[in-house]
C-alpha cells in the first residue's frame, strides 16, 4: 500500500468517529437555523401584518372600524409585550401605511380572508384562540 492511501486510511479511521469531515459539518450548517435570518423573516412578518390590517381597516364600514382598530391596538400590545417595543412599533407602521391605501371592492374580499387567517393564527399563538 503506498503512503499516501495508508495516510488516508489513517485520517479516516481516526478522525471518522470525530465527525471532523467537511461533509458532516456542511450537513450541520445546513440543519442550523441562521439567527440573523429568522430575526429578518419575522420582521418582514410583522410588516406584513401590520399592512394587511390597515389594508382590512379601509376595506370594512364604518360601524366595524372601531372594533378593528382596537384589536389592531390589542395585537400591538401582544407584540409589545413578547417581542419588544421596536418590533410593536413595525408593526403599527406598517398598519398607518395599509390605512392609506385604497382598494377595489373587488380587492377588499381576498384582503378580508387574508386579514381574517392571519388574526385567527395570532390569536391562537397568544393563547386566546384555544
Amino acid at each position: 500500500m503506498c503512503n499516501f492511501v495508508k495516510a488516508a486510511l489513517v485520517t479516516v479511521i481516526t478522525l471518522a468517529p470525530l465527525g471532523v469531515f467537511a461533509a458532516d459539518k456542511a450537513a450541520e450548517a445546513a440543519k442550523a437555523p441562521d439567527p440573523m435570518q429568522e430575526e429578518a423573516d419575522l420582521d418582514e412578518g410583522l410588516r406584513k401584518f401590520g399592512y394587511l390590517t390597515g389594508l382590512a381597516l379601509g376595506c370594512v364600514v364604518a360601524d366595524q372600524r372601531p372594533a378593528l382598530e382596537r384589536e389592531a391596538m390589542n395585537v400591538a400590545n401582544g407584540i409589545n409585550r413578547t417581542l419588544g417595543g421596536d418590533r410593536a412599533f413595525l408593526y403599527s407602521a406598517s398598519f398607518g401605511y395599509g390605512t392609506n391605501i385604497e382598494l377595489k371592492v373587488d380587492e377588499c374580499k381576498q384582503v378580508l380572508e387574508r386579514y381574517e387567517q392571519r388574526i385567527a393564527t395570532f390569536r391562537k399563538s397568544e393563547g386566546a384562540g384555544q
